[in-house]
Parts: structure tokens; sequence; C-alpha cells
């Protein structure tokens, strides 16, 4: 990837826990990891890394399109999921992507989960009761963003979307934000683009939201 203009590797690691003492020391923008590395899982780098509240984005790789891995490295903040079998168009355009802090899913597992969603969906949309506002604060925090981050990026104050967190959790019936984010990646919602997501979550009127 030396040879794009845009995109420089400042190093290599041979293991997840050689991976955190690179990542400590170069400080870089983007991580790419694989989800299975010894010593340091993937999933265990994730955690390490949203932990210290460092500002790398990070990109799983993986052999294999398993939805429960996305979902969950998802709720960790992991913005990336490439495959192993995907080709060098697909890792740069997901590079360039989570730089943009914009998440990027392969999209062989992108159709995937999405064909699962479109299947559950037939059957019961688990997210019917959450208004536009709550689907669009899921959506985010299924990105891996903070109370915080996503009340700046929705402009809103952090206690008002600590309440709205409060009432997702009670009507999806989960304990916590990470059962949520996980959910949202399983019935395919967190897939959405970020550029048309105000558009699919607020092109109908929301019911029982009085906030704008």
């Amino acid at each position: 990837m030396d040879l794009e203009p845009d995109i420089r590797v400042e190093a290599e690691a041979g293991d997840g826990e050689e991976g955190l003492a690179v990542i400590h020391e170069c400080q870089p923008d983007i991580v790419l990891f694989d989800i299975n590395m010894p010593r340091v899982n993937g999933l265990q780098l994730a955690r390490e890394i949203r932990n210290l509240k460092m500002k790398t984005a990070l990109i799983a790789v993986s052999a294999y399109d398993d939805e429960d891995s996305l979902a969950t490295l998802s709720a960790e903040g992991v913005l990336g999921f490439v495959l192993k079998s995907s080709g060098r168009g697909e890792l740069i355009a997901a590079v360039r992507s989570v730089s943009r802090g914009q998440p990027y899913v392969d999209p062989h597992v992108a159709g995937k989960l999405m064909l699962s969603f479109a299947k559950r969906k037939n059957k019961n949309d688990l997210l019917v009761d959450l208004t536009s506002r709550e689907k669009e604060i899921l959506y985010w925090l299924a990105q891996g963003l903070n109370n915080d981050e996503v009340a700046k990026r929705m402009v809103l104050s952090e206690k008002t979307v600590k309440n709205h967190v409060s009432h997702i959790l009670k009507k999806l019936d989960i304990r916590d934000r990470t059962q949520a984010a996980i959910l949202a990646w399983r019935v395919g919602f967190a897939q959405i683009s970020p550029d048309t997501l105000e558009q699919v979550v607020w092109g109908i009127p929301p019911e029982g939201d009085e906030t704008p």
C-alpha cells in the first residue's frame, strides 16, 4: 500500500502483543489486524486501544465472514471489516473509508448480513418500537462511539443521549450498550451507509418522538 500516495505503512508486528507495543510507539492513524492473532487476539487488542481512548482507527481482517465476530468487534469500536480473500482494492477502500471516520464492511460480508436482515425483517422488525432519533443513536453506538461522541455528532447534550440510550435498552430488553450494538449489526441496521442514514431513519416522520 506504500504505492498509494495517501497511504504510508509505518510499522508491522508479528502478533498481538507486539502489535500493541508498536501502536503505543508509533501512534498510527489506522491499524489493520488479524482477528486470530497469537498472544493477544484481535478482540483483546481492540478493547485495549478503546480503553486507552486512543484516536487510532481499527480495521479487522478475517478469513471468515463471521457475523458474530463482526458484531462483537464493531461494538468495541472497530470501524472496518475485510476478508483475507478480498483484493487490494477492498483493503485500500477500507483504509480510506475509516480514515474519514466512516465504517467499512467488505461487500461480500455486507451482502450476507443484509440478506439475513431481510429475512429477519420479514418475520419481525426488532427495531420497530424505536423512534427515529433512538435508531440514529443506536446506529452510532454500533459504530463504537461513546455518549459524548454521539452527542457531538448529533448536536445533542450528553444527558439527552444518555436518556435515549436508556430508552433503547429498555425497549430492546437488553442489558447494555454492547448488546445493543451487537443487535444492530446482527439485524443489518449498522451496515447502513452514514451518507444515507438520515434518509433511511427519518424518511418517515418519527412517531412518539417530541424532539426535532
